[in-house]
């Protein structure tokens, strides 16, 4: 095919570029929100083998897009609201660790009522008294 002389090729121009970097970011940031969903219906469930599965594949997913993130902001810039969306997927992950957290303090705590330590690994004077007990303020006599 020829083409007329004053009809060079030119550069695609950026926009067009653009939507496939867009388009993989974009594809990475919904598995990761889609992890989050499945995540927080699961924890609902209180099925430990689901969670445990359920987080394996956000950790995953989370892993992927930081990679992908990563990439595309040394090549160039992130679109700003891709930027935005990974940031909020990111405080959701912030927001499910502390409720796991919490749970998990209730749970210590409800098997502390339930099922009490003998005193002998509780108590000062035995074998395991002062390591059982965090640092404290010590008083020396003069």
């Amino acid at each position: 095919m020829t083409t007329p002389q004053g009809a060079a090729r030119q550069p695609a121009p950026r926009a067009q570029t653009q939507p496939p970097v867009a388009s993989g970011l974009e594809t990475t940031l919904a598995a990761v929100e889609l992890a989050i969903a499945t995540l927080g219906q699961t924890l609902t469930q209180q099925d430990p083998a689901a969670v445990e599965q359920a987080s394996g594949v956000l950790h995953d997913a989370m892993r992927a897009a930081m990679t992908q993130f990563a990439q595309v902001a040394r090549r160039g810039t992130v679109p700003v609201a891709l930027r935005s969306r990974f940031a909020l997927a990111n405080g959701q992950v912030g927001a499910l660790r502390e409720a796991l957290f919490r749970a998990t303090a209730v749970v210590d705590q409800h098997l502390e009522i339930l099922f009490p330590r003998p005193i002998a690994e509780t108590s000062v004077y035995s074998a395991n008294g002062s390591s059982g007990r965090g640092p404290g303020r010590v008083i020396a006599a003069s």
